[in-house]
């Protein structure tokens, strides 16, 4: 039986809150069944690419309409209905192969046009939309364009756990007959060649439909058509198409597809469908037809087989095709769903994600929380969909051409980004599941050993960069900033005078491959040639300044794409430093030489830093205009674990910095290192909330870039989606952040500690030098346990019988980890007052019907830190937030009221105490006035200060109390007006709330009773 929250059988994810409706993430309407992992919504929204869904399986991919397995261009929102950079090109759903990448000429969007004349580019090329099967009757046809009202009874269902789509429905044409519609659709998990998609029409009257099995080619972008064919002679009715990448004759894709029905549908009335009839022509689409007779109550089958293979993985790509759409006829729906969902019962397992739920198995009532638990196992679903493991590897006839192609930013049923290959797929998707799931994500790792060759060879053309001088480079690998077919230097993916840290990001992709698995075999003889290499290249990019005396990267581009081709960036010089230094351990360790000119060099390198603030700067020139685009500085401490003082500065100044218009994977590392580096507070969870919540999209969980998607209002960005990358950082917060993992080769090192709001966490299984392991942590304290049925068969041996040594981050001692489980002490820091005396820190809040703006959460304002805001969404009205202290609180006098503002003061406030009463208040409330007033600005905006890189300094409102005043269960803080911006909509912000009370004397602290 499912477990029952609120009442229902079904976890109903009502929203507590709402956003803006340009967010379009409104969840109101989405079910989460927590025992058996299924979403499912009754929301039909067509046309519009946020509500619909993509399958996959590393090998294949596509993306689907609302309505059900069919082709489906985007209908414009507020006149927008584009892919942004590179192709600027109209949504649609897409269809394609991993690794099906074009050789063409550049598109619109490019970073140095200059670079095109060395050589052409390379997108991700589609192929044909293969899914569909559009159903007639009476000349009314059930496809993506069907007339919503003709549509009633709509639900929708992601089965996680199956890896199954389905739709079920109620369809009359134009008001007819009534026909029950159910469509479920897989892409096969273990053999990467088959997909099927199965239709089932229930009729409330007899009635005779027709049904078309198409391949609809104009999803097949960027592609030469090579052939088709209506087969006649084949044992099931059968049509084929075939297209090859642009400018890539030597490389075909091959689509079959099969039919297969019960008594109602007539084979002998099969026919090809002539070119045009269902759409719009294109070379490559085909379609077959068959009639189906509908009686009354009884349901008729019709299953579609698909076959898929392309020249890049298979020697004979039209026959794998082929006999993949044969045996999937041969065997039926039922059988390959079965084996379908028995591979991903062994993937996606229970202990694979992370928990949220009490030891008794129940999930928290708040609403968060259970957000929380539906990501954490939707997210790693959503990216595992587009790896290929070792059994569907060994079930190709150990095929190795299968996982060579990496991650590309929206997967493999998506053309966002081109398809190309960037650091997202290393830093952000790849390392919270390189943990869990080492073997299914050796496709990123892969990918670059595939491309070592060409990254030697790129070496060569630094003659097009500003690092032209003659014999600069004497060797090393330098792979570009984006990657697709060949991994050369193009205009979009430049190797020099960019993000040259996509190198570092790499080696460390590579090293914790090795801390993960335990494989050192495979880092010796493949990993860490490739390594020396870039740590080779590297040294010689950098520049020596005759002026400072250090070495410095020069003309380059950290994370923070927002500050182009600037001199000594921070992020990068510590990424330098780093690789120095580990490569060079790491060489002794397998007893190759230690390289001293790293160490020469190394030890003549130096961030950026203003002394005087206290921070880190991500390049030499940065002044305090800067506003950044994504996680930058901050990854010293997240990525690199880079030792420096200025961490806690670094996170509040950058955090006061970041673009709401940036990526939303940049709160990922924010909570993360929050969770590190702050002495008290709360801000991680908030950071958390801040990962995630405003980019989940309805009805399916899948991530958007954005916060917002309407392109005129977030910066001009027009949203990739699914953003695998947000998904990918949202799914490194609990293993990283809270339980503060942090992958080292010599030890297993965590430094756990749960914000108050997470009273229990069961961390998803991880790997430790081939090692599973498990841990749980509640408020005070984690356990860690080895698991002797998780050993991968790369695991070092030295631990088989011996205990693995343990760490606590910054924490004395060393700890053993053997055959009995370790308990270690969790850091209190939620616990741990910001202000002394602070009441309100991290308690829990009453959700009220007050709107605020995307990522500027309530929780923000008593979260203990001062760079995380609340703001609401309307000035024009006195908008709340409730602070519940609990019904068995202890009532204190009131000492002070501390109010920081942040940047945007409102103009008014007031500070309510109740003991029953919640907002809105009227007469009968029991509201006792604590203060109230006029905002006045104690930090006012100077121009000429814009350009000076200054300390964090807040607009603040501090209040002494006069005695008689007392705490009651509920605290409330009301705010209107916005005194920095008054014609702004948008309400005041508060950087944090703390109403301090006076602890001295036991006997007057009271506690609450009913009736009071």
């Amino acid at each position: 039986m499912s477990q029952q929250l609120c009442g229902l059988d079904w976890v109903k994810l009502n929203r507590c809150w709402r956003r803006r409706a340009a967010t379009r993430s409104d969840l109101q309407d989405t079910d989460w069944d927590d025992d058996n992992w299924l979403v499912r919504s009754d929301v039909l929204d067509t046309g519009h690419y946020q509500t619909r869904m993509s399958l996959a399986n590393g090998y294949l991919g596509i993306n689907v309409a609302t309505t059900g397995p069919f082709f489906e261009v985007d209908e414009p929102l507020a006149g927008d209905n584009y892919n942004g950079w590179p192709l600027y090109n109209t949504r649609h759903t897409f269809a394609s192969i991993a690794g099906f990448y074009t050789n063409q000429d550049p598109v619109i969007g490019t970073n140095y046009p200059w670079l095109n004349q060395y050589g052409k580019e390379s997108f991700v090329a589609g192929i044909p939309h293969w899914s569909g099967l559009v159903v007639e009757a009476d000349g009314h046809f059930l496809n993506a364009s069907v007339a919503k009202e003709d549509i009633s009874h709509y639900s929708t269902k992601l089965d996680v756990a199956a890896g199954l789509l389905s739709w079920e429905y109620t369809w009359k044409p134009s008001g007819g007959d009534a026909i029950t519609v159910e469509y479920s659709m897989l892409v096969h998990k273990l053999y990467v060649n088959q997909a099927a998609v199965q239709l089932k029409l229930t009729a409330s009257r007899d009635i005779n439909v027709t049904v078309y099995d198409v391949l609809e080619g104009n999803s097949a972008s960027r592609t030469d058509f090579f052939g088709k064919k209506y087969e006649t002679h084949s044992s099931f009715p059968m049509i084929w198409t075939a297209v090859s990448p642009i400018g890539v004759s030597n490389v075909t894709a091959y689509v079959y597809s099969s039919l297969q029905g019960n008594e109602c549908v007539d084979p002998n009335s099969r026919k090809e469908v002539p070119g045009g009839f269902l759409g719009d022509p294109h070379d490559a689409s085909i379609a077959q037809s068959v009639a189906v007779k509908l009686v009354a109550g009884k349901t008729a089958v019709i299953g579609k087989f698909i076959g898929i293979a392309s020249t890049d993985a298979f020697e004979d790509p039209k026959s794998v095709a082929n006999a993949a759409a044969i045996t999937g006829a041969t065997l039926g729906f039922a059988t390959l769903l079965h084996s379908h969902i028995q591979e991903w019962a062994s993937i996606l397992t229970r202990d694979s994600v992370d928990s949220y739920h009490d030891p008794g198995g129940l999930l928290p009532t708040d609403i968060r929380l259970q957000e929380l638990q539906v990501i954490s196992v939707t997210t790693p679903f959503m990216i595992l969909q587009n790896t290929v493991g070792p059994n569907a590897i060994a079930a190709a006839g150990y095929n190795s051409r299968l996982n060579i192609h990496s991650i590309p930013v929206c997967g493999i049923a998506s053309d966002c980004y081109g398809g190309l290959v960037f650091w997202d797929a290393e830093t952000w998707m790849a390392l919270g599941l390189q943990v869990s799931h080492p073997q299914h994500i050796e496709t990123v790792v892969n990918y670059r050993v595939e491309k070592y060759p060409q990254a030697k060879e790129n070496i060569k053309t630094a003659f097009t960069s500003s690092k032209n001088q003659t014999g600069r480079f004497s060797g090393g690998a330098v792979y570009p900033w984006t990657s697709a077919r060949y991994g050369n230097c193009t205009g979009t993916g430049p190797c020099f005078d960019y993000e040259y840290h996509v190198n570092g990001d790499i080696a460390i992709t590579f090293r914790n491959q090795f801390a993960v698995t335990g494989d050192a075999k495979h880092f010796k003889d493949t990993l860490l040639p490739i390594t020396n290499d870039l740590v080779y290249f590297l040294s010689e990019a950098l520049d020596y300044n005759e002026t400072s005396g250090y070495y410095e990267l020069w003309n380059a581009t950290d994370p923070d794409e927002y500050a182009n081709n600037v001199n000594n960036v921070g992020y990068a010089t510590a990424l330098i430093q780093r690789l120095f230094n580990e490569t060079n351990e790491l060489n002794v360790m397998f007893g190759l030489p230690h390289n001293e000119t790293w160490n020469k060099i190394g030890e003549q390198m130096r961030l950026p830093v203003d002394e005087e603030v206290g921070i880190i700067l991500e390049y030499g020139s940065m002044n305090g205009s800067i506003v950044v685009k994504q996680a930058d500085v901050v990854l010293l401490d997240d990525i690199l674990h880079y030792e420096n003082p200025y961490s806690l500065n670094n996170l509040d100044y950058y955090a006061n910095k970041q673009s709401i218009d940036g990526p939303g994977m940049t709160y990922a590392a924010f909570s993360i290192v929050a969770n590190e580096i702050s002495p008290s507070g709360c801000s991680s969870y908030t950071y958390d909330t801040y990962s995630s919540q405003p980019y989940i999209r309805a009805p399916f969980f899948q991530f958007s870039e954005q916060l917002i998607d309407n392109f005129y209002i977030n910066g001009g960005t027009h949203p990739a989606f699914p953003f695998l990358t947000g998904m990918g950082g949202a799914n490194r917060v609990a293993i990283f952040g809270y339980l503060g993992l942090r992958l080292f080769v010599d030890k297993l090192d965590v430094d756990p500690s749960l914000p108050p709001q997470v009273k229990y966490l069961n961390y998803r299984t991880f790997y430790w030098q081939g090692y599973g392991i498990n841990a749980t942590s509640n408020s005070t304290h984690t356990t860690l346990a080895r698991l002797p049925n998780k050993i991968l068969p790369t695991a070092n041996k030295d631990y088989a019988s011996s205990p693995l040594p343990v760490t606590l981050g910054t924490r004395p001692g060393k700890f053993w980890l053997g055959t009995k489980p370790l308990v270690l002490k969790n850091r209190m820091i939620g616990q741990t007052p910001t202000v002394a005396g602070n009441i309100l820190q991290c308690k829990r809040l009453v959700q009220g019907d007050y709107l605020y703006l995307p990522g500027q959460f309530p929780i923000a304002a008593i979260d203990g830190a001062s760079s995380t805001k609340w703001q609401p969404e309307n000035s024009t009205r006195v908008n709340y937030i409730s602070v519940d202290l609990g019904a068995d609180t202890a009532f204190h006098p009131l000492k002070s009221m501390l109010l920081d503002w942040g940047a945007q003061p409102p103009a008014y406030y007031e500070v309510l105490f109740t003991n029953t009463s919640i907002p809105p208040f009227d007469e009968r409330s029991d509201v006792r006035n604590v203060t109230a007033g006029y905002v006045e600005i104690s930090e006012p905006y100077d121009p000429r200060l814009l350009y000076v890189i200054r300390p964090v300094k807040a607009n603040q409102t501090n209040v002494t109390l006069e005695a008689g005043h007392w705490s009651g269960r509920y605290a409330h803080l009301g705010i209107k007006g916005n005194l920095a911006n008054e014609s702004s909509f948008a309400g005041g912000t508060v950087a944090e709330w703390s109403v301090v009370a006076d602890f001295g004397d036991e006997r007057y602290n009271w506690r609450y009773q009913e009736g009071y």
